[in-house]
């Protein structure tokens, strides 16, 4: 019953590099405390010290110190040590804009009022030798606040900034974030709440040209404190800045992007759907009863376009049909890799009105519509469209859920979307799907001495246990090895001595 040491062997070997894309996104063992990520926090005031002393980055350094990430803020600017928050380094500037002329009437940090804009100031910051690794970028609000044109800041401005950024660091990744709402924004002087409604097309034009320039291979990522920052809780008076509440908000949202882009050897957080996604549509109005959810439905004959998909509203990049009919029906397949357990997915779902999420023709949520059986013609609960609020219709809505009926490669996500009224004059949809889960053990083998041994890493391999088979072709031929297990150096070790059968070993859990 023992291993041949000349025979062949097969290994289930999972390897990290698999989830690895062709771009260059951050692996954690290449940092360590003598060598960290290196960060620059490039911004406008959310970001500078205007309001808060360290701002958003106070609160986000305590989340990247205690789960791991080594790392450092770099810039030219300094905010004050304050308690445990002592990485003050930034590149934060009061009243920023992306792109000349400048607005401000005042020097900040160095700068002539009219040359705060961060066409300039970023290509000066990295003059001073420093090269991040990672660019965290929060800026728009004043570009927005002061009038400018939403669609040409995001899709002309915002892109000259990101050629600047990687002509200087072409190794660098960068997150963008859309920016706050400006809802009833009342500083002093400035009407910005005059066009709080061209926040959330700046946005939605934002989410696409990142989307198109990471499709051509650029490490260009999109976080959304648009979604997270609660317009009726986590503002100052001045409706414009985050108050301590909407900081450590930002923080989160910053470090859950910033965990999506860099590669541990065990826990795995993944973008698996992006937001602006292509989906798949069905708007014609008939009844699809519940087998379009299915994994194995023939979509060949559907309508497809990147999202928000819908009509009647200004973010909309893809329109459907708009004959009012209460249901629309959208399809997005993702994949899973093979050496990757998903056990949470964080599903951010922005809707008009009510929805139905499947996952692999199961349901996995449901919102703004009522318990039991859902039909074509179920209603909607309310209309989300509030008064009080400017831009709810394009919150992504966050929700969590454990999963289990993920399979590696190809899965599919489905989505209806009701109306709260026949003859409603806008629908729209579009999500985002964030899993977290981990890698599975890879299983290696070695000689020693005239035995093999067989290792395993004990941080991802609690709960495998080692199987056998002498024939894969034979059905239901593995079975428990029975071994002895022992740990050594953070390692499970089976050790075996060599027979004349030929022997094939996996793990398996449970």
């Amino acid at each position: 019953m023992m291993l041949h040491k000349n025979q062949r062997v097969l290994l289930c070997l999972l390897l990290l590099g698999a989830l690895i894309s062709a771009r260059g996104e951050l692996v954690l063992a290449n940092f360590s405390t003598a060598n960290p990520i290196k960060i620059m926090a490039v911004g406008d005031s959310i970001t500078d010290d205007c309001v808060f002393n360290g701002a958003w980055r106070q609160y986000l350094q305590p989340l990247l110190d205690t789960n791991g990430y080594p790392f450092t803020f770099v810039g030219r600017v300094q905010s004050s040590v304050s308690g445990s928050f002592t990485k003050t380094h930034h590149e934060g500037y009061c009243g920023a804009v992306i792109a000349p002329p400048g607005v401000m009437t005042t020097p900040v940090n160095g700068y002539a009022g009219a040359d705060v804009y961060l066409q300039t100031i970023v290509a000066d910051a990295f003059t001073n030798g420093t090269t991040p690794d990672l660019v965290l970028l929060l800026i728009g609000v004043n570009d927005i606040g002061r009038g400018r044109n939403p669609y040409f800041v995001a899709t002309n401005d915002m892109p000259n900034l990101l050629d600047i950024i990687f002509s200087h660091a072409p190794n660098a990744n960068v997150i963008l974030t859309k920016v706050t709402s400006l809802y009833n924004a009342n500083l002093t002087g400035l009407n910005y709440a005059a066009y709080a409604a061209n926040i959330p097309i700046y946005n939605a034009a934002l989410q696409a040209m990142v989307n198109h320039r990471r499709a051509l291979g650029q490490n260009v990522f999109l976080a959304d404190i648009f979604s997270v920052v609660d317009i009726g809780t986590m503002y100052n008076g001045d409706h414009v800045h985050p108050n301590a509440t909407g900081l450590q908000a930002v923080a989160q949202e910053w470090f859950t992007r910033i965990q999506s882009i860099i590669i541990t050897t065990n826990q795995v957080t993944s973008t698996l759907i992006h937001g602006g996604d292509v989906w798949k549509y069905s708007d014609t109005g008939q009844d699809l009863g519940t087998s379009w959810s299915q994994t194995n439905f023939n979509d060949s004959g559907w309508s497809s376009g990147p999202a928000r998909l819908g009509f009647g509203d200004p973010t909309v990049f893809t329109t459907v049909s708009s004959n009012r009919q209460i249901t629309t029906y959208f399809r997005d397949s993702f994949v899973v890799p093979g050496n990757v357990t998903f056990t949470n997915l964080n599903l951010r779902l922005t809707r008009v009105d009510g929805a139905v999420v499947w996952l692999n023709g199961q349901e996995a949520f449901r919102t703004n519509l009522p318990a039991g059986p859902i039909t074509y013609t179920s209603l909607a609960l309310q209309s989300v469209i509030s008064a009080r609020v400017v831009g709810s219709p394009f919150i992504f809505y966050p929700t969590n859920i454990m999963v289990s009926n993920l399979h590696a490669g190809t899965n599919l996500a489905a989505v209806e979307v009701h109306s709260s009224a026949i003859g409603r004059s806008a629908i729209g949809m579009d999500m985002e799907m964030i899993g977290t889960g981990s890698f599975l053990p890879s299983l290696s083998i070695a000689s020693a001495g005239n035995n093999l041994v067989l290792t395993w890493p004990v941080a991802n391999g609690t709960g495998f246990t080692l199987y056998t088979s002498t024939n894969l072709a034979m059905s239901g031929g593995w079975i428990n090895a029975a071994a002895t297990v022992q740990t050594n150096n953070g390692q499970y070790v089976v050790t075996l001595s060599p027979d004349t059968v030929t022997r094939f070993f996996r793990l398996q859990n449970p």
